[in-house]
Parts: structure tokens; C-alpha cells; sequence
């Protein structure tokens, strides 16, 4: 939970600086949400079938100078998992990307996705198996973002895990990820 507060006072307080110290378009801020397509793939994996989950949040943009930005984001949760077996879990993300605006409307993104995990659950009688999963996954971020219009854009983004989705480690299991998402900015 402590992770949480920080993450939400930090995006608060860069965006109202940022505002206050030059408020000009470089500045974004809206909500996002769209559509998981998640598996859990490894060495330790055998058939596993897809799983698709939703994700909600939002973003905060910082344009810098040469085309280049910064975008946090805090999805308040995001499904994951995969179908067999019914493994489902549900995370916090954190998405924090780099920006290169490689045309007018369309940003390429890299970086890094923290996730905390908030719900672990199998269809198997076991129900709840939290203790079984690892509370934090990480994984890389690659993708893009459309601008359609000066409120919605649309994006798209492939979040390979690399840390063990196992809390004991033994097991070769990752987290992946690919993402489509709807964005609407506020400002």
C-alpha cells in the first residue's frame, strides 16, 4: 500500500509542477483502459491457453525537448494470468516509458512495468493462492500511442515479464503480456 501512496503523490506532484512551471500542451494528463491478452510462458509451461482481462487507470504525459517524453501511468488494476486451469491474477501496475514522437500523432514507448500483485485465484477448489505468487512482477514495456484527436488516442503494447511468477522461484514462469488500449485526455 505504501508503494501505492507514493506512486499516486509523486504523479500528483510532478503534474502540478510541471503545470505551474510551464503550463503549456507539453503536459498531459487522462484515463486508460482497454484489453489484456496474458499467458504465463516458460520452460516449466505446457499448454497454456489465453487469457483475456482488462486493464484501467491512468497516465500523466511530459513532453521534453527533441521529440523525446516521459510517461508514468498507474493502471489500479490489470487481469492476467491464463485460461488453463483457470489462473487468475490480478495486479497493480506501474508503467514508467520513455516517449519518441517518431510522426505528429504517433508516439513509439519503452520502459519498465512494476506490477504489485493484488489477487491470485485457480478454479481447481483452491480458490484464493496468493501466498503461491510472487507480490511483485516486473516486466519490460515496448509499443505505441496514436493520437486520434486532441482528446482520445489509442495504443497498443507487448509487457514480456522477467521476474518468476512463482513466490519460490523455482519455477521458469513469466508473466506475458500484450495490451490494447483506449485513452482520453482531460488535459
Amino acid at each position: 500500500m505504501r508503494i501505492f501512496l507514493f506512486y499516486i503523490i509523486t504523479f500528483l506532484s510532478l503534474a502540478s509542477i510541471k503545470a505551474q512551471v510551464n503550463p503549456s500542451p507539453a503536459f498531459e494528463l487522462g484515463g486508460i483502459g482497454g484489453f489484456n491478452f496474458t499467458n504465463i510462458v516458460g520452460a516449466d509451461v505446457n499448454n497454456n491457453g489465453l487469457r483475456i482481462g482488462l486493464h484501467l487507470g491512468a497516465y500523466a504525459q511530459f513532453d521534453l525537448q527533441n521529440r523525446f517524453g516521459f510517461r508514468p501511468e498507474l493502471h489500479v488494476f490489470s487481469v492476467k494470468g491464463t485460461s488453463s486451469g483457470g489462473f487468475r491474477t490480478i495486479y497493480m501496475d506501474f508503467p514508467l516509458l520513455a516517449t519518441y514522437e517518431l510522426a505528429e500523432k504517433f508516439k513509439a514507448m519503452a520502459g519498465i512495468q512494476p506490477s504489485l500483485l493484488l489477487n491470485a485465484r485457480v478454479d481447481d477448489g483452491r480458490g484464493r493462492i496468493n501466498d503461491l505468487i510472487r507480490t511483485i512482477d516486473l516486466g519490460f514495456v515496448f509499443g505505441g500511442w496514436y493520437q486520434i484527436d486532441e482528446e482520445w488516442g489509442v495504443g497498443a503494447r507487448f509487457v514480456p515479464g522477467i521476474s518468476r511468477v512463482g513466490a519460490d522461484g523455482n519455477e521458469r514462469t513469466f508473466n506475458f503480456n500484450f495490451q490494447l488500449s483506449v485513452g482520453y485526455r482531460f488535459m
